[in-house]
């Protein structure tokens, strides 16, 4: 429901190409919109029936990608959530979040938003001629003015690609997002070590590039045995105290069988695919 919502908002008002700015839409329905210092929320939606509605966004937002994504959460509000509530106060976990507390409301706005901001049919062209890593990302993001968070998710959302979003703090996972191939589970709690996450939250700088570690360290499930390895890409600690990873499973992981490994019927000895060290682009 959130992506048709959005795309019929987007052919009513004939939008067909990237940046798409929450602030303009909101010009164009004759929607205030404010930017202010707001307490304790990121965005708020205001109807009035018998006048003019208002968006709010909290001035104190840095990134304007991300005010982008609070504007087109509450313009979710707007269009899915207005026949039976007339405001909403969203605070900043509620936006741009998939962690398991956020209301079933507030995950229908944010899907809204990310459908809105970076739409299927503009963006399906765009994540098929890429591979995944953060400079795919970063691209991603300057085209459609939205967070590294969001466009990863958005990413993912319409890749065939096997990979995983990992949202980290105060060295605990809050939250994870797969792509449809990503057949492995995401272990949850305390980063482990022997992860490059790990040492960003011990003050170290993390490469920027794809990294070989142990899969087990992350996932588990079939095929993730103790020489099985995964790609992963951290960033450095973010404005909001968060660790952004990705995961990238290029072998096809719950593929591996267990014989493959212990018996090889040919007599020569099995070596575990070769991951690629590093995907930096120069």
């Amino acid at each position: 429901m959130p992506e048709l919502e959005a795309t019929k908002l987007l052919e009513e008002l004939g939008i067909t190409k990237l940046p798409i700015i929450p602030r303009d839409i909101c010009l164009t329905l004759d929607i205030a919109y404010v930017e202010d210092k707001l307490k304790s929320i990121d965005g708020l939606l205001l109807l009035n029936p018998s006048g003019k509605s208002l968006i709010g966004v909290n001035s104190s937002i840095k990134e304007q990608g991300r005010k982008n994504f609070t504007g087109a959460h509450e313009l979710g509000h707007l269009c899915m959530d207005s026949d039976y509530q007339d405001s909403f106060y969203c605070s900043r976990d509620d936006i741009e979040s998939f962690k398991d507390q956020i209301q079933p409301v507030e995950l229908r706005a944010n899907n809204f938003a990310a459908a809105l901001l970076m739409p299927q049919f503009i963006y399906q062209e765009l994540v098929k001629v890429r591979e995944p890593g953060w400079d795919t990302v970063r691209t991603l993001a300057a085209m459609s003015q939205t967070t590294l968070t969001a466009t990863a998710m958005r990413f993912l959302d319409l890749t065939d690609y096997a990979c995983a979003l990992i949202v980290s703090e105060k060295r605990t996972i809050s939250w994870f997002h797969k792509s449809r191939e990503f057949a492995s589970y995401v272990l949850t709690g305390i980063i482990p070590p022997g992860t490059i996450a790990h040492t960003v939250f011990r003050g170290s700088v993390p490469p920027d590039c794809f990294e070989v570690v142990k899969a087990e360290t992350w996932v588990s499930g079939r095929g993730v045995k103790p020489h099985t390895e995964i790609l992963e890409w951290t960033l450095p600690i973010n404005s909001y105290g968060q660790v952004l990873t990705l995961l990238f499973d290029e072998e096809g992981i719950a593929g591996w069988e267990e014989d493959e490994y212990e018996n090889n019927s040919d007599g020569v000895e099995w070596e575990p695919p070769t991951f690629h060290k590093s995907k930096k682009k120069r």
